[in-house]
């Protein structure tokens, strides 16, 4: 499991069941597989370089429905019972109201602005609903609490004030 969603599963009851959903990154294996309370999954999404095709509405909706699809008969049947908390990592942007069937409360967790490079002017309003449709935002840079005034603050792991005393050293 990466250190990001370490730190932020750690920050959470043990007795909690949590889904964790991130997007699917190409040359990376597939990831489906639990350890303890948590089971992560995987979802198709938007990503750049194919933004022309998702420029036709017709493809989002496409998209969207075969998410819907894939979260409904593979996720609700591999993950047993209701959870706790739901976690959608950046990119879950096109069924954030479907996460609420399946979970008590959703988090977005924003470790990387995926509205912030060249992205279609769609996408910035379906990010924003993403954003406004969770009980909890976590960011990974203090300036994007533009995105939400409440989000909580977790950083990705490098920790700049250590990192600049060792570089004094050397």
């Amino acid at each position: 499991m990466h250190h990001r969603k370490r730190g932020i599963l750690s920050r959470l009851p043990d007795d909690w069941q949590i889904i964790y959903i991130e997007p699917f990154r190409l040359g990376t294996k597939w990831s489906w597989y639990e350890e303890k309370n948590v089971s992560v999954r995987t979802i198709f999404c938007y990503k750049k370089g194919l933004d022309k095709l998702f420029n036709f509405v017709l493809a989002r909706r496409l998209v969207a429905a075969i998410n819907f699809l894939f979260i409904k008969f593979l996720l609700f049947q591999s993950f047993r019972g209701h959870a706790d908390i739901a976690i959608v990592s950046n990119y879950g942007i096109f069924t954030p109201r479907l996460f609420r069937k399946f979970a008590s409360k959703l988090v977005v967790d924003i470790n990387d602005i995926p509205a912030g490079f060249g992205v279609p002017d769609w996408f910035e309003d379906r990010f924003r609903e993403t954003v406004d449709s969770a009980d909890e935002v976590i960011i990974a840079a203090k300036e994007w609490q533009r995105y939400r005034s409440d989000a909580v603050y977790i950083g990705n792991g490098v920790d700049f004030e250590a990192f600049n005393l060792h570089r004094r050293h050397f």
